[in-house]
């Protein structure tokens, strides 16, 4: 009967973990995880690299709560230490001493002078098809709680017009030109000793429930967005690169959604016809390096493969 009662405790305490994101950093090439990234996007990216699989690899949020289903993580140390539940152990990892001159500039820029180190990053150049530009993501860090209120590792989106030279950090504070840390968004519910960041930008912290935690990290944000406008036929590079600050310890990392680099193009303003009429639509896109193909109701036209549609009837309405 004891033994009855032990075995009924095990397999219940194994069923009160919930699912958690797995980690894949074998499977992936640097190239791999850039058209994982750029799914949908029509975007074909040049001159691709990334630090190394360890700290830059592929994660499934694996049917969890976490709230990305998919896509890539960089993580300023190894990745794979990533993959949950909250266990308060692996929280601190070193892959290389590299730092990275912009990381140690945004730093400075916040008052923090010590070096940045073990920096991930994936890199990428690319033409855009449109102007529209933007993409999801999650920061997280092993330094919320009780290391949120002294320093910060940091992390950034740095946008190239490889035309102008100019660089811009997409990794920003929505409203603001913060870059996102532990100290610019952080909820004081989890460390008194210092107020409130954008504690509305603060989703989760597993250290006070870790039987629901989803990733073995201490805490991390709300889905984020970073976003410019760019200028279709420029070229442009991309640098998604994350450090540690002062010291390899306690680790940070940023999850980006696959398939949330979005490109859309605008094909101008609704348009009514009458019977007899007919309107032309364009992509604006070369036919020669692009394949068309156009919907109506959801439906494909056939033989409408070109960059042009002669548009002669309403869609139809319900």
């Amino acid at each position: 009967m004891l033994k009855k009662i032990s075995y009924f405790l095990v397999l219940f305490s194994c069923l009160s973990f919930s699912q958690t994101i797995t980690v894949n950093d074998t499977s992936y090439s640097a190239t791999d995880l850039t058209n994982l990234l750029l799914n949908g996007s029509c975007i074909d990216p040049t001159n691709i690299s990334y630090s190394s699989p360890q700290s830059v690899a592929q994660f499934d949020g694996n049917g969890s709560t976490f709230p990305l289903t998919e896509g890539i993580i960089l993580r300023t140390g190894v990745a794979k230490l990533t993959e949950g539940p909250y266990t308060d152990t692996n929280l601190s990892s070193q892959v290389n001493s590299s730092s990275d001159p912009t990381l140690e500039a945004i730093s400075a820029s916040t008052g923090q002078n010590d070096p940045i180190t073990d920096t991930a990053f994936l890199q990428f150049d690319f033409v855009p098809i449109s102007s529209d530009f933007s993409f999801d993501f999650i920061f997280a860090s092993n330094e919320y709680g009780q290391w949120q209120c002294g320093f910060s590792d940091v992390f950034a989106f740095l946008l190239t017009d490889l035309g102008s030279g100019t660089t811009t950090n997409l990794a920003i504070v929505p409203g603001t030109s913060d870059p996102i840390t532990v100290i610019t968004i952080r909820d004081n519910a989890y460390n008194g000793g210092c107020t409130s960041e954008n504690a509305n930008l603060f989703d989760t912290y597993n250290v006070t429930n870790p039987a629901s935690s989803t990733l073995n990290m201490r805490g991390y944000t709300t889905v984020l967005n970073a976003s410019s406008t760019l200028t279709p036929g420029n070229s442009y590079r991309i640098r998604l690169v994350i450090g540690d600050y002062k010291n390899p310890n306690f680790d940070s990392a940023v999850f980006i959604d696959t398939g949330s680099f979005t490109t859309e193009i605008d094909l101008g303003d609704d348009a009514t016809i009458c019977d007899g009429n007919e309107i032309s639509i364009t992509t604006g896109l070369d036919d020669s390096e692009f394949t068309h193909s156009w919907t109506l109701d959801g439906n494909p036209i056939p033989g409408e493969t070109t960059n042009t549609l002669v548009v002669t009837q309403e869609e139809p309405t319900a």
